[in-house]
């Protein structure tokens, strides 16, 4: 979709459905309840059948059903507990931390020069990339997909860089699947006034536009100069407001989490990706409604002694009683007869501690399960006096589900991150010549073969491979310790040498000596 026309509505058709789940998903990403209050308040609103006592009311059993926790009304000078879990940002950071708590690397084929090479470390294998990397995992699992763009800017680094921006910031255009075109925005709030500013990518350019509206009206095009933020970019853009990138290959990639589902047959929506949240919500719901109910059950559940008001403290003639409320003993009951004589009375709930905690543990495990992931990957909910004692074996069987969504969310990461960074580098050639940018072969990105392996398990593994004789002293090292380069294994290894005293001697096994062993007139 190229920069629309004035006065357009704002997201444009089809994408104004897809938005309102990028606002659902974003809120339970934020925890933000305010908004969850709003959102499912209005929906019950817009769905009901009929009013009671002045509250929207939707009839029949499906009604009853459809009431999100976070959408009932509360009733008038009732002060309800509701606590909120960040469950789905939870889940969010687990998938991130599965695929990018090793961080892959991006390499170019065999034979191409080593300065190219190091250009490109420095925009897909340097920290910030792996920062980067990580903020695009948790994205992409809380609002389904994410664009990954080149960025450069000579005033702030000698490099091109990546940079990725949520699908709810994204209008993009796919031709057969393919990402062609693609527009991110960015709003600014100026009272009732909504700025913004529109960058669409297409092939060979870059096009900069600023726009004054509404909250759900583009409104008109004005100068870039208008907003301070979109100031500098009035100076780099030509007469067509655009800044040519002198490639003919497009400065953005789409990289969905995994495929949709509820989309796949509306059109340009069936390319877009499916949040890990898909059909989670619910399940969000009530495990909010699930705490709540247990803090309530705590507050409740604080004991209470109901005495006499003769038996509290009087302040003197006209001035009343008072308690104090951390005393035990505070409530008063106005009873007739001799106030030394009434029996006191106690109140105390039970708070319900193993019941709450099942039905905690039991919406974990379902989270967990819709989401694709093992139920331990948060710690083991099979709690709540459900199973017993599991063999290694079944302790890993059980977490190769995290493993196997992993496998399947690299496949796009992979293609995304090799397809862009392959352009960064052919800017950063244009950009920053002679310093070993330029085009070549599209790199090689790798992940490691598992997120993060189980220091106990790597531990056993090493050892009976090293029994084995399948394994060097070099691989171990590198195997422990994944994020090490090759200066830093070659340090360790010639540690690990001196301690067992096995430095090979430089002078020893060389030429014809009779005392090498690999000599074949050695008997």
């Amino acid at each position: 979709m190229p920069i629309p026309d004035e006065n357009t509505a704002w997201p444009p058709k089809p994408w104004d459905d897809a938005y309102k789940t990028y606002a659902e998903n974003e809120a339970w990403y934020l925890g933000d309840t305010a908004a969850l209050e709003r959102m499912y308040t209005a929906d019950r609103q817009a769905q009901a059948t009929h009013t009671r006592r002045g509250q929207s009311m939707r009839g029949g059993l499906v009604g009853a059903a459809s009431l999100m926790f976070w959408g009932r009304p509360v009733p008038a000078n009732e002060n309800r507990t509701r606590i909120h879990v960040p469950a789905a940002a939870d889940l969010a950071t687990l998938s991130s931390d599965l695929v990018f708590a090793e961080p892959p690397e991006v390499m170019l084929t065999a034979g191409t020069a080593k300065n190219a090479q190091e250009r490109l470390d420095l925009i897909a294998n340097s920290e910030d990339a792996h920062a980067t990397y990580n903020t695009m995992g948790e994205l992409k699992a809380a609002l389904g997909a994410v664009v990954i763009t080149t960025m450069w800017d000579t005033t702030v680094a000698d490099h091109a860089w990546l940079q990725v921006n949520a699908a709810d910031v994204v209008i993009p255009t796919f031709r057969h699947g393919h990402l062609v075109e693609c527009t991110m925005w960015t709003a600014f709030a100026d009272g009732q006034t909504i700025y913004r500013h529109l960058e669409h990518h297409e092939v060979g350019s870059i096009e900069h536009a600023l726009f004054r509206g509404t909250a759900n009206n583009l409104g008109k095009r004005v100068p870039l100069q208008e907003r301070s933020e979109t100031e500098p970019y009035a100076a780099l853009v030509n007469a067509d407001s655009r800044i040519l990138t002198g490639i003919d290959r497009l400065t953005a990639s789409y990289n969905p989490n995994m495929p949709t589902r509820a989309w796949r047959k509306k059109g340009v929506l069936a390319y877009t990706g499916r949040s890990d949240f898909a059909n989670l919500h619910p399940l969000f719901d009530a495990l909010d409604e699930t705490f709540s109910s247990w803090m309530r059950d705590l507050r409740q559940g604080a004991g209470r002694i109901l005495v006499p008001d003769a038996m509290l403290d009087y302040l003197g003639p006209g001035m009343g009683a008072s308690f104090d409320m951390g005393r035990e003993v505070f409530a008063g009951l106005n009873t007739p007869g001799d106030p030394t004589k009434v029996a006191l009375d106690k109140v105390q709930f039970d708070i319900r501690v193993e019941q709450h905690e099942r039905t905690a543990f039991a919406l974990y495990r379902e989270i967990l399960r819709a989401a694709g992931y093992s139920q331990s990957a948060w710690g083991d909910y099979s709690g709540g006096g459900q199973g017993g004692t599991q063999t290694a074996t079944e302790v890993d069987d059980r977490n190769k589900a995290s493993e196997r969504t992993r496998d399947k969310k690299i496949l796009y990461d992979k293609a995304a991150i090799a397809r862009q960074a392959s352009v960064a580098l052919e800017l950063d050639g244009k950009l920053f010549s002679g310093k070993g940018g330029g085009r070549f072969d599209q790199p090689v990105v790798t992940f490691p073969d598992v997120s993060q392996e189980d220091p106990e398990k790597l531990a056993r593994t090493l050892s009976l491979l090293d029994a084995a004789g399948a394994i060097s002293v070099w691989e171990k090292v590198a195997r422990a310790n994944p994020d090490w380069d090759d200066t830093q294994i070659k340090i360790e290894v010639d540690r690990i040498r001196e301690d067992r005293g096995t430095a090979p001697d430089p002078v020893a096994f060389t030429g014809d000596d009779d005392t090498d062993p690999e000599d074949p007139g050695v008997e």
